[in-house]
């Protein structure tokens, strides 16, 4: 429970802020029938942050990159609200939709030619809800307070503008200033939670949450309830799912806000036994896979350990895999019952898996430092998938300057490398996993 607690409080508390203010903009969004409005602000969104990177080089996280995005953002909120009191002749969901296809081309496009593509895609869609930091927190509620404090002083002109665009408008409301100005809040908000959270997880919780409430009642108060508890629930059970099965966060959390979905569309539209009949079933279900589920590899967010090895008995020797043969089936646990470097070394060789390996990595740092830090280079150079990734960065525990979203031939990474080789003078002999 303390291992939950220290690898996914932070992120718990992140989904919570953005269910906060992104289940009321839901409300406003679904009452607007501009679903995809979310989704097309955060694909322009991810282009300014990929052009910022390919343009001047700087990370995911830098002033550049949030101005970037922010400056398109705001571009796209001015366009939107001109478009739905100037073209007359289609739908406002359909031109969000067309501005949605052009930004996902074109951030398909620069992530085609960017250094690590694959990486800007993963990051883009799924986000990194994982590592979250304090400093992400404290930036999610100053940035999300600030908008909701604008949002409860302009709710009733927002309300009435969602409620009836046309009424507004024979009224001689401003409705073009209004929905500017609505968009550009939305914008702030996709802004910095898509840096965070990536696309699907973002949209997920404007929508999914808020399409809840609206199944059951049309008072706001009760659909704010409502959206945030269902928000809130969903996080909770993706993270604990993507923690049990070691399963990427983003896409568990917005797997489970649509299980939520489909169980309330359930219970609203048959009968009260059959929806209590399927929610008991997917519950116990899902407990039962918790349960069965191995003990998570997980490795702790601040300082990673691996488990000593136990003392070593004759039975034991004889069934550890010989470093010699290189066709030794890698039994589990095997490399906990290595204890020298050169062994490890040879474990690492033999095995393709990518999470058998950090676990090499890491049992070969606590061994014999020198050997798991060249281990942990040549890890890093495969350019692993995020978490176990992390998990050897963490491992290392030196402030080696590493971005984790970038890949390993990033400027950025193959400076940390170098000064990693230079402090365990790997280089020089002898070699570090003789």
């Amino acid at each position: 429970m303390l291992h939950f607690v220290e690898l996914l409080g932070l992120p718990f508390l992140v989904c919570v802020a953005m269910t906060a203010v992104l289940g009321y903009l839901g409300i406003h969004v679904l009452s607007r029938e501009i679903v995809f409005v979310d989704i097309a602000l955060a694909q322009i969104v991810a282009v300014g942050a990929i052009g910022a990177h390919l343009a001047f080089g700087v990370e995911g996280h830098s002033l550049l990159t949030y101005v970037a995005s922010l400056a398109l953002a705001l571009g796209a909120a001015a366009f939107y609200a001109l478009a739905r009191r100037k073209v007359l002749q289609i739908s406002q969901e359909a031109v969000i939709g067309v501005s949605y296809a052009i930004a996902a081309a074109t951030a398909l496009f620069l992530i085609g030619i960017a250094p690590g593509g694959h990486v800007h895609t993963q990051h883009m869609l799924a986000g990194s809800i994982l590592w979250a930091s304090w400093t992400d927190l404290l930036l999610c509620v100053v940035v999300f307070g600030a908008v909701g404090i604008c949002f409860s002083v302009l709710r009733h002109p927002f309300q009435r503008i969602s409620r009836d665009y046309d009424g507004a408008v024979r009224d001689g409301m401003k409705v073009v200033a209004w929905d500017f100005l609505f968009y550009a809040l939305l914008g702030v908000v996709i802004t910095f939670a898509v840096r965070i959270g990536g696309v699907v997880v973002v949209f997920a919780f404007l929508i999914i949450p808020a399409t809840v409430s609206a199944l059951f009642t049309g008072h706001v108060g009760k659909r704010l309830l409502i959206t945030w508890g269902a928000g809130t629930l969903g996080a909770l059970l993706g993270l604990l799912f993507a923690h049990r099965l070691d399963f990427s966060v983003g896409p568990a959390v917005a797997l489970f806000l649509g299980v939520e979905l489909a169980l309330a569309g359930l219970w609203r539209r048959s009968s009260p036994s059959l929806a209590g009949a399927v929610a008991v079933v997917v519950s116990v279900g899902y407990v039962a896979l918790l349960v069965a589920a191995p003990s998570p590899h997980g490795v702790s967010r601040s300082a990673p350990g691996v488990s000593a090895p136990p003392p070593t008995d004759v039975a034991t020797a004889e069934t550890a895999p010989a470093a010699s043969d290189p066709s030794a089936e890698l039994l589990p646990g095997s490399n906990e019952r290595v204890t020298t470097a050169s062994e490890l070394a040879a474990l690492f060789e033999r095995t393709p898996d990518p999470e058998t390996r950090r676990d090499i990595v890491l049992r070969a740092l606590d061994v014999e430092p020198r050997c798991g830090a060249q281990l942990a280079l040549r890890y890093l150079q495969g350019d692993p998938p995020l978490f176990f990734r992390q998990g050897v960065i963490d491992g290392l525990g030196e402030p080696l300057d590493w971005d984790v979203m970038q890949p390993f031939a990033a400027s950025v990474n193959a400076e940390a490398a170098e000064r990693l080789r230079e402090k365990h003078r790997l280089d020089a002999l002898p070699p570090p996993c003789q």
